[in-house]
Order: structure tokens, then C-alpha cells, then sequence
């Protein structure tokens, strides 16, 4: 009986036991299926996640290589710009080393046409060096011409009375000038003279009644009063000197050669 009792206890007991592991396995396959779905789900959401940012990635790649491109351009067009400016700034330091190199040259010049002016000066005469133009010109380079610092005077201000000399005497130098109050030593007594300069070649002077006559000639000491002693010659000078002058008629006058040297 008991042998009995205990193979119906076997029997019953296998049924049940395979009962409770069948629930067991549901139960573990339904946590397996809810986690595989979780899982996909979570999958999804990230490739979605995913497909959103690439999109934004790719844009933002897009807008970034464009950029790039833009940027290039712009570094290209800076070298380019750079280059030019590199080569302006060559083309000026060298036009500026010319003009510096014109200039020291210029400087050093001076002081030889300093003494070419001045060595001018005295052939002009009185009256033209008594005009206000030229005799402040005079003055101006008289006055840079004594100075031991002439580096520190401006180009110009060395230059401006030097071309103002040398203009004022070509244009004298090209026409017939009278002129009058010049004074003459006659050893008892004075006399006015007016008379004529033909240029800074030479002139001639004579007082109002044609008593005397004086043949002017340049020099490095100025204007040199010769004395004329042909009394026909003096009458002459006169006659020539109204003539220039305009007191006269128009006439062709002779002169000894030596004179008119």
C-alpha cells in the first residue's frame, strides 16, 4: 500500500510542477518580448533622433562649406590685394628714394648756383636792383647765402629769390631800358645824368644838354662809367638816348665800333 501511495504521489506531482514552470517560461518570454519591443522602440527613437541631426548636420556641413568657399575667396583676394599694396609701397619707397636722392642732389647743387647768382648781382644795374621784386630777392639770398646752416632752409625758400634774380634779369636783358637820376662827379661840380641800358650788355648816359656822355659797361664790381671824350660822340649818345627814351624821332644813329663793343 504504501509502495502504491507513493507512485500516484509521483504521478500527480510531475503534471504540476511542469504546470507551474509552463507559467514561468510566459511570464520570462512576455518580460522578453516587452523588453525586445522597449528596446525597438528605443531604437527607433534614436535612429529618428539620428535622421533629424544628420539632416542639421548635413546643413550645417552645407552652410560650413560654403562658408569655407566664401572665405577662401576672400583670403585669395586679400594675398592679391596684399601683393598690390606690397608692390605700391616698393613703387613709392623707390619713388621716394629718387625724389630723396633728387633732392640731397638738388641741395648740394646750391651752393655752386649760390654762387653763380651772386656772381650775377653785380652786373645788374642800379635801377633794376632798386625795383622792389628784385631787391627783396636780393636781400633773401644775400641773407641764406651768409648762413652756416643752409641744410636747415626749405629748397624752395633757398630757390624762390635765386629764379626770381635770374628771371627778372633775362627779362631785362631783352629790351631797351631808359632810365634817369643817375650822378656824375665832375670834380668842380655834379651833374644829373639819364641815359639807356641796352640789356647787361651796355648803356650809355649823358646829362640834359649833352655837355658829357658816359659809356656804361658791366663788370664783377657793377656798372662801370667810362667817360667820353669825342665831343661828337657825346652828341650822338644824346641823340641816342632821346631816341630810346622816346623824346625823339626814330633815326639810325652811328657809333665808334669801340663804343658799341
Amino acid at each position: 500500500m504504501k509502495l502504491r501511495f507513493f507512485l500516484v504521489f509521483l504521478v500527480l506531482a510531475i503534471p504540476l510542477n511542469a504546470q507551474i514552470g509552463g507559467v514561468e517560461a510566459n511570464k520570462a518570454l512576455r518580460a522578453t518580448v516587452q523588453k525586445w519591443i522597449s528596446v525597438m522602440k528605443e531604437i527607433q527613437l534614436k535612429k529618428k533622433e539620428w535622421q533629424d541631426k544628420k539632416v542639421i548636420l548635413q546643413n550645417s556641413n552645407e552652410a560650413l562649406q560654403a562658408e569655407a568657399t566664401q572665405l577662401e575667396a576672400e583670403i585669395l583676394s586679400a594675398v592679391e590685394r596684399q601683393k598690390k599694396l606690397d608692390t605700391q609701397s616698393e613703387n613709392s619707397l623707390a619713388q621716394k628714394k629718387t625724389y630723396d636722392d633728387a633732392r640731397l642732389a638738388l641741395r648740394n647743387g646750391l651752393d655752386q648756383l649760390d654762387e653763380k647768382v651772386s656772381a650775377v648781382i653785380p652786373l645788374l644795374p642800379e635801377q633794376l636792383v632798386n625795383e622792389g621784386k628784385i631787391q627783396k630777392a636780393i636781400t633773401d639770398h644775400q641773407g641764406f647765402v651768409g648762413r652756416n646752416d643752409k641744410d636747415k632752409i626749405a629748397l624752395n625758400a633757398r630757390l624762390t629769390p635765386m629764379i626770381t634774380i635770374l628771371l627778372e634779369a633775362e627779362k631785362f636783358n631783352q629790351v631797351v631800358t631808359p632810365f634817369e637820376g643817375l650822378i656824375a662827379d665832375l670834380g668842380d661840380k655834379k651833374v644829373i645824368l639819364d641815359g639807356i641800358y641796352f640789356g647787361l650788355a651796355m648803356g650809355f648816359a649823358s646829362d640834359l644838354e649833352g655837355n658829357v656822355a658816359y659809356h656804361l659797361k658791366p663788370g664783377p664790381e657793377g656798372w662801370d662809367k667810362q667817360k667820353i671824350s669825342d665831343s661828337e660822340t657825346v652828341i650822338k649818345i644824346r641823340e641816342l638816348i632821346d631816341v630810346g627814351k622816346g623824346d625823339s624821332d626814330l633815326r639810325l644813329i652811328d657809333l665808334p665800333i669801340e663804343i658799341a663793343k
